[in-house]
């Protein structure tokens, strides 16, 4: 018989050893009435379960400096910090913030914020950081650019891995293009929690 976990709060959900909140759920209606994200931080995105999915089955070392890039409502950060490693979720809109902290609270994990685009992470910033993860965050043509910069930038740093989950979008592929100068692999990856969710994983070495 499986074994059963008794849910922290009412209307959350489990998710590869965390708990989140449903989207009805009255701690996140109170979030809103305080917080109104506006660059699509306004639910949890699919492709932070592939992230999770992932790491369950290729740990970081321990401990590592990792940097979630569009963390929105931070479900992977909070996996992450749960998993005992030092996470900093950077979002352009800090109104998704107050949902993060909701969640990290809920899980009793600690993650640190920065609000920001990606160009504002100078290489001193990228010191500071091991790998650099993202979900459904290079969704724009523009997007591309930017990450690919973000990358050179990290590898200057010394950031040893970047780990990039999306649908398989056109901005996405074209990054796994740009990124022929690493070591990299393209991976089609599922997960079955909280549901099934199909799509690709982008791994960059970037300092082995």
């Amino acid at each position: 018989m499986p074994e059963l976990f008794i849910p922290p709060a009412k209307n959350t959900f489990p998710a590869y050893g965390i708990w989140l909140y449903k989207e009805k759920s009255p701690a996140i209606k109170r979030v809103k009435k305080e917080s109104a994200p506006s660059a699509h931080g306004d639910r949890h995105w699919d492709s932070s379960y592939l992230l999770m999915d992932y790491f369950t089955h290729n740990p970081l070392k321990k401990k590592s400096r990792v940097l979630d890039v569009g963390c929105g409502w931070g479900p992977t950060s909070i996996y992450l910090a749960n998993q005992g490693h030092k996470v900093t979720g950077l979002d352009i809109d800090d109104q998704v913030f107050g949902f993060l902290q909701l969640q990290a609270d809920l899980n009793n994990v600690e993650v640190k914020t920065r609000q920001g685009a990606m160009d504002s992470l100078k290489k001193t910033d990228l010191t500071k950081f091991d790998v650099i993860v993202g979900g459904d965050i290079c969704f724009w043509p523009e997007l591309t650019d930017e990450w690919f910069s973000l990358l050179k930038r990290a590898a200057n740093a010394g950031v040893k891995k970047l780990v990039l989950a999306d649908p398989g979008r056109q901005p996405f592929l074209d990054l796994v293009d740009k990124c022929e100068r690493w070591d990299n692999e393209l991976l089609t990856w599922y997960c079955l929690e909280p549901k099934r969710f199909t799509g690709s994983l982008l791994l960059v070495e970037l300092n082995s």
